[in-house]
């Protein structure tokens, strides 16, 4: 991989990651929960599913879902499900901020890692993106896993980053919502969007 492809591609990443949708917003209302610190065991969890989806496009499977209908309905019935199930969680039981929550360490790592890891392999779009994207920044003169490895390595940094940006971020809107019914109308709201992200998710049509 080129230096210049290499540019391309991190810039359509670090674009893809920030921009308005459930990862981020996942990671913000878990920042407002543990702070900065809280966006590590979310930049895991979506790393991690990244890291399993690149791999199944390097291996040609996630090549299913742009010839079989059935494929891509299931995974997108599957990802609007999960996404509807978090936004009735986050409504129904609104989350605490870090001196109440419940568990240690490791319950708060595996809260943060899971919805992350879980979001990040049940979006058929995020599927379909590996797919297509990776393959147009490889060179075919050269040896095709180095530059796979490459990839995998600049997004894991580049996810890392951005979610402790935003879990930051959601640690100062945190210190806001400490005060009266702001948390849990902020819980409702970030549950709304979930939900409604689910919804539009089942309505994508091929």
């Amino acid at each position: 991989m080129s230096f210049s492809n290499w540019i391309l591609y991190l810039g359509t990443i670090v674009m893809l990651m920030a921009a308005p949708g459930p990862g981020p917003l996942l990671t913000l209302s878990h920042g407002a929960q543990h702070g900065a610190r809280g966006g590590i065991p979310n930049a895991l969890g979506f790393s991690a599913g990244a890291l399993l989806l690149m791999a199944l496009s390097a291996l040609g499977i996630t090549a299913l879902l742009f010839t079989s209908p059935t494929a891509f309905k299931v995974v997108k019935l599957l990802g609007a499900g999960y996404l509807v199930w978090l936004g009735i969680t986050l409504w129904r039981k609104p989350f605490k901020l870090d001196g109440a929550a419940d568990g240690g360490p490791a319950s708060r790592l595996w809260s943060g890692f899971r919805p992350a890891f879980l979001l990040a392999v049940s979006n058929p779009e995020d599927t379909i993106f590996f797919s297509a994207l990776l393959p147009r920044f490889l060179d075919p003169s050269h040896s095709l896993w180095p530059q796979y490895l490459v990839m995998a390595a600049t997004w894991v940094v580049a996810d890392l980053v951005i979610a402790v940006l935003l879990a930051a971020a959601g640690g100062r809107l945190g210190e806001w919502l400490a005060h009266g019914q702001r948390l849990k109308r902020f819980s409702r709201t970030s549950g709304g969007l979930f939900m409604i992200a689910g919804l539009m998710l089942a309505a994508v049509q091929r």
